[in-house]
């Protein structure tokens, strides 16, 4: 039998870059948000051994270096030595955005296979698999609002923020998170924005906007990247209440106070962006729209 599950993206509402660490990765502290764009999995098991991925409508590589395919193979040597599974990867999420679609997808694979083969796969080790696949598989196995520290890897799950509704804007160019990064430089040590400050320590935010998160990275992406500084300077003019960029890029978000204005946003945008509507989710409200 196929079940077939949501994979979710994700926004950053904040994220700031405090150092480096000794393996080379920088030192983050970002806040995470479940939003409702989402790929689908549809998963069942096969006669044959191993691992059998399909992404019938490309945005992703069907090999072995997709997170899925890692992913999966992981749970079956852990648990189910000779049992296969075969997995379809439907893609909304666009790659190379920011958005975590990847790791959104590994991290789905990782609670679903368990489900699928009946396996008992204990929590702590699914989170040490998902560390190792990547610095924000961790956060999807937790969704809603987050803090992260470390890598990125670190999940501190956090009062959930009110839904929301958000305009997500693809420019149509990737942008390489190493790239991102390098280009950063060093770190400059500064603190939390007010809002931010407020909410980690009373665990009440009135919203996005009122939370005032930044992006460390978004200043040099917007810098070197003129489709992303398009899209940026386009929302702006279109009205919102809040624009940011998510992770490193290139999807940049925007949220409205006055909603029918969020929907005439896309006149405002250059040719070629896509649109996406898409409302905030609780973790509670991310996992109980996760199956199909």
């Amino acid at each position: 039998m196929t079940r077939t599950y949501r994979s979710f993206a994700k926004v950053n509402l904040h994220l700031q870059v405090v150092g480096r660490r000794p393996d080379g990765y920088h030192e983050l502290k970002t806040i995470f948000q479940t939003v409702s764009l989402h790929d689908l999995l549809a998963i069942e098991e096969t006669a044959a051994a191993g691992v059998e991925l399909e992404v019938p409508d490309g945005g992703a590589p069907a090999g072995e270096e997709n997170l899925v395919h890692r992913a999966a193979r992981a749970v079956l040597e852990r648990w189910a030595p000779g049992r296969g599974v075969r997995i379809a990867l439907s893609k909304r999420i666009p790659a190379g955005g920011g958005l975590g679609g990847g790791s959104s997808n590994a991290a789905v694979t990782l609670m679903a296979l368990p489900e699928v083969l009946g396996l008992a796969a204990p929590p702590s080790e699914l989170r040490a698999m998902a560390r190792e696949l990547g610095a924000d598989v961790p956060y999807f196995l937790v969704g809603g609002t987050a803090l992260g520290l470390g890598r990125g890897d670190e999940i501190v799950a956090l009062p959930e923020l009110p839904e929301e509704r958000l305009v997500l804007v693809d420019p149509g160019v990737p942008v390489s998170t190493a790239e991102a990064f390098a280009a950063l430089g060093s770190p400059r040590p500064r603190p939390l924005p007010s809002g931010v400050l407020e909410f980690l320590a009373s665990g009440r935010a009135a919203g996005i906007a009122a939370l005032g998160g930044d992006n460390d990275l978004e200043e040099t992406v917007l810098a070197r990247v003129a489709a992303v500084r398009s899209v940026y300077n386009a929302l702006r003019r279109a009205g919102a209440a809040f624009v940011r960029l998510s992770g490193s890029g290139g999807i940049v978000y925007a949220c409205f106070a006055d909603w029918q204005r969020g929907r005439e946003a896309q006149r405002y945008l250059p040719d070629g962006a896509r649109v996406f509507s898409v409302r905030t989710l609780s973790r509670l409200g991310a996992r109980q729209a996760r199956v199909v």
